[in-house]
């Protein structure tokens, strides 16, 4: 999986979960999976699941909707819980990271998960 280094040197993979291609900010502090902003989600794909309550990294809590949706990671069907947050933000949670290799070279603007061979 490829991605970048945006002009701000944030890290970046380009996913697609079955809605398209978008690019997801890598956020090893972030312990879920995907949180995709609400102006790109498209439900018609999804399984609404509620809402969690969560505490965000400056220490207030929020409240997001949830979707469970499946798609293909590494080549295996895989079904996770997607948060919603406004606006178009996404976010890559070291759920999905883990336990696979991420590499970001700063220097070369690129960003590359690969999975773990076991």
């Amino acid at each position: 999986m490829k991605g970048f280094v945006d002009e701000l040197n944030q890290p970046f993979l380009t996913l697609d979960f079955g809605q398209g291609e978008l690019d997801f900010l890598v956020d090893t502090g972030f312990i879920g999976t995907l949180v995709v902003g609400e102006e790109l989600f498209d439900a018609s794909n999804a399984a609404s699941a509620g809402y969690v309550e969560a505490e965000l990294a400056a220490g207030q809590l929020y409240t997001f909707a949830c979707h469970f949706v499946e798609f293909e990671w590494f080549g295996k069907m895989t079904r996770i819980r997607i948060l919603l947050a406004p606006g178009t933000e996404c976010l890559l949670g070291s759920q999905l990271l883990a336990p696979n290799r991420l590499e970001i070279d700063y220097e070369q603007r690129s960003v590359t998960l690969t999975q773990r061979l076991i």
